[in-house]
């Protein structure tokens, strides 16, 4: 089959948002789809010194990636959308428009195409223009699915009555599975030490501050490694938690990050009750509720024990089989998770099984249960 995506993602860059669209498209592919990604030309907000894109983002050339025009100028943003119905209206041949553009959507809608729409937040929330695109889309005969991301945000589509069960899927977000380990990183710090290790974003509510508080108890017996942020950000955190045993590497390329995480004993996932979208700002959403963190999968997919705030939305796919749950705001509760886990055989038993429930959650099984019954 031939599939569109659709996306407003910068490619390349470092937002979690082109990770994702750059997996799936992938995914896309080994499922034997012929796939073709529209992204904006945008290259005054590219990621510097990229010759590669697939292999910035740890993918193979399996798809092609076409970039449409978007000036940079202010209202940018409908010139690609007119850009992106015109390439519609001249290439006929796609049988499925695949997208988490809102925008993109509404005009596959217009030049003829079936559409399936991916949201990650409560789109009817984010503007009043929004909520009206996204009524007119669900109205659409040629509209098929919308793809949420946990079973939380789904609840909270249904509830608004927009659209009934049977027409909105659940799909996680995924990781594919490690088969082998190429290259450890050198970590930092003591050889010998527990190693700890968190791949994010720093900003509020994403968990630094477990960190800054266990790390004041648990200075002589282990180490925090800390992958991610934002130059702000990390320029910030570095000067308050100013430890010799807490370590950041800042970003590091998609392609790069399992060396790291092969490297660290323990994987953590400490998100707050609250996290907004985009960082601190009080207008972004309060993603905690819905959110499917991609580095939750690849936690799983590197076989890593992993303790993790016991927050709902993540135990759509977490348990105590396969990780420690800690209450988010106990700071004992996260010293005792630690303590259990120094003992090599407990660290394996909970990897062991978190590799194994990736089955569900890998980026083919995740692509294919999307599509399975589009002919």
């Amino acid at each position: 089959m031939k599939i569109l995506y659709l996306s407003n993602s910068i490619i390349p860059s470092r937002s979690a948002n082109s990770i994702h669209v750059m997996k799936m498209c992938n995914a896309l592919s080994k499922n034997k789809h012929q796939v073709t990604l529209i992204a904006p030309s945008r290259e005054n907000y590219y990621e510097n010194n990229i010759n590669n894109i697939f292999s910035f983002y740890g993918v193979k050339k399996s798809f092609e990636v076409k970039k449409l025009w978007y000036p940079d100028i202010r209202g940018g943003v409908l010139f690609y959308i007119l850009s992106i119905f015109v390439y519609l209206i001249l290439n006929r041949q796609f049988e499925v428009v695949y997208s988490r553009f809102l925008h993109g959507c509404y005009v596959a809608l217009f030049a003829g195409n079936e559409v399936y729409f991916e949201a990650h937040t409560p789109i009817y929330k984010e503007s009043f223009i929004n909520s009206v695109v996204f009524k007119r889309i669900i109205k659409s005969k040629k509209f098929k699915k919308l793809i949420v991301i946990s079973n939380a945000l789904k609840k909270k589509y249904l509830k608004k009555k927009f659209l009934s069960k049977d027409l909105i899927q659940v799909a996680h977000d995924g990781a594919d599975k490690r088969k082998k380990i190429n290259k450890k990183k050198k970590l930092l710090g003591i050889e010998g030490k527990l190693k700890i290790g968190y791949v994010g974003h720093l900003y509020k509510g994403k968990g630094i501050e477990i960190i800054e508080s266990v790390s004041n108890k648990l200075n002589d017996t282990v180490e925090f490694h800390v992958i991610g942020g934002t130059e702000q950000d990390l320029e910030y955190w570095k000067k308050r938690i100013n430890k010799k045993n807490v370590f950041f590497y800042g970003f590091v390329p998609p392609k790069n990050v399992s060396k790291y995480i092969d490297a660290i004993d323990i994987c953590i996932l400490p998100n707050q009750k609250i996290v907004y979208a985009y960082g601190t700002n009080k207008n972004g959403f309060n993603i905690s509720e819905f959110t499917s963190p991609l580095k939750l999968f690849e936690y799983m997919a590197h076989k890593k024990a992993i303790i993790s705030s016991n927050l709902p939305v993540l135990k759509e796919v977490l348990n105590k089989k396969n990780s420690i749950l800690v209450d988010y705001s106990n700071i004992n509760g996260w010293i005792n998770s630690i303590k259990k886990l120094q003992d090599p055989k407990r660290r394996k038993k909970l990897g062991n099984q978190a590799f194994k429930d990736l089955d569900k959650y890998s980026w083919i099984t995740r692509a294919n249960n999307i599509l399975k019954f589009q002919k």
